[in-house]
């Protein structure tokens, strides 16, 4: 039963400096783009805050399909976690990987620093019921399964360089397997997206009008 567990703990302490690069560039899109907030026009910012000003207010009056939510999530970090796995298996798909991490840090930092800009701390308090649940997984996974692309595709090219004759079969195997796993995770998180956080928002949605 920790056979597993032993293994995951292990692949982490070998790939820390892995982590810690794609945790920078994650931490560089969150901060392009809470200051990217800052340079669309004030037309843009006024139509989306009557938006977000128009769906909080009639919240509760909104039927939720609480399912579609859930596969919209499921579907949308799934189609990332492939396109991720594909990259990493391809050689070349190295600086994707990056920018794909960065592409999802910059889609966070824009929505959470909108949010905290127009709202304040109603926004503040929007984005840990509703945005933050979810990506507590989300994040970590997406992070992960980018950190398995680099470490089979150096892998890899290291051992064209050096001329090594590894068992692919079996690389690719244990590559798909962790992949398998964090994926698992991101249904977990489009769960907590879909059936959790919109009851959060129903819940705050007398605090969250304005």
């Amino acid at each position: 039963m920790n056979y597993f567990p032993k293994i995951l703990i292990d692949y982490l302490k070998r790939n820390i400096i892995q982590y810690i690069f794609l945790s920078i560039i994650l931490i560089i899109g969150i901060i392009i783009g809470s200051i990217t907030v800052n340079l669309i026009s004030d037309i843009q910012l006024e139509n989306i805050q009557s938006f977000i000003n128009g769906f909080l207010t009639n919240v509760n009056n909104i039927s939720v399909d609480y399912s579609s939510i859930f596969y919209l999530s499921m579907s949308n970090n799934m189609k990332t976690a492939v396109l991720l796995i594909l990259l990493g298996l391809s050689v070349v798909g190295i600086p994707f990987i990056l920018g794909i991490i960065l592409f999802r840090g910059f889609v966070l930092g824009f929505t959470v620093g909108f949010l905290i800009e127009e709202l304040g701390s109603k926004g503040l308090v929007l984005s840990v019921f509703s945005i933050l649940p979810q990506n507590l997984i989300i994040l970590p996974c997406i992070i992960s399964i980018g950190v398995t692309g680099l470490t089979f595709a150096t892998t890899v090219i290291k051992n064209r360089i050096k001329n090594y004759h590894e068992n692919y079969s079996q690389m690719v195997s244990g590559y798909m397997l962790l992949n398998l796993f964090f994926s698992f995770l991101l249904i977990i998180s489009g769960l907590i997206e879909g059936y959790i956080s919109p009851i959060f928002i129903k819940f705050f949605s007398n605090y969250f009008s304005l």
